[in-house]
């Protein structure tokens, strides 16, 4: 598959484009700053772009056959990159018939519940820490469901640079009971086997050990 990547010089996003290169797929890694795009392979070009300008986001979509999204906020950078950005991205998706498209997000987004006390007194923590970040990702899931896309928003609980495993828990209701974190690399994992797979398409699951 031909594939775009959003957010690709993040943490998630360099292993998100590693490991979709690893899995056979050709890879378009949309960045700002191309400099930060460490990754060298016959299979990677990187195009230089911002996803709050619709109009790149619009130059890079076509002749793709799905996005992976890696986007995301922090209190310290909180430009509206998944609110706004993500809604560029499915505009140009539209427009050019690309219909796949996995994005991260964050558990806790939509107020679900961890499923024990001591979860969701630390999800109730998070979201009044960072109220922002959780506003952008909700904001994002909102815009994702309004569309007719394939989409599949894997929502991810705290994550870390740990190796992979391979074995985690899914949940499409809540958050698996007792999941605090989950590998990078295992998410990434998941997010691309969600190229090939309609299991989860309008779905959200989340991810933990």
């Amino acid at each position: 598959m031909k594939v775009v990547v959003f957010g690709a010089t993040g943490e998630t996003g360099r292993l998100l484009t590693e490991r979709t290169l690893r899995a056979g797929h050709t890879v378009t890694a949309f960045v700002r700053d191309p400099a930060r795009m460490l990754i060298v392979h016959e299979r990677l070009r990187v195009i230089r772009g911002d996803v709050l300008d619709p109009p790149s986001v619009e130059r890079v979509i076509p002749g793709h056959d799905a996005v992976l999204s890696a986007l995301g906020s922090t209190a310290r950078n909180p430009a509206p990159v998944l609110s706004e950005g993500v809604q560029h991205i499915l505009d140009a998706m539209e427009r050019s018939r690309v219909r796949r498209i996995v994005a991260l997000s964050a558990a806790g987004a939509l107020g679900e519940s961890a499923g024990f006390a001591i979860g969701n007194a630390g999800l109730r923590i998070f979201r009044m820490w960072l109220p922002q970040v959780y506003r952008e990702h909700r904001k994002m899931l909102d815009e994702l469901r309004r569309r007719e896309l394939e989409w599949i928003a894997v929502r991810a609980v705290l994550l870390t640079n740990g190796a992979a495993k391979g074995r985690y828990r899914i949940a499409i209701e809540g958050i698996p009971r007792w999941g605090f974190r989950i590998s990078r690399a295992d998410v990434a994992d998941f997010m691309i086997r969600q190229l090939t797979t309609d299991e989860f398409v309008r779905k959200m699951p989340a991810t933990a050990y």
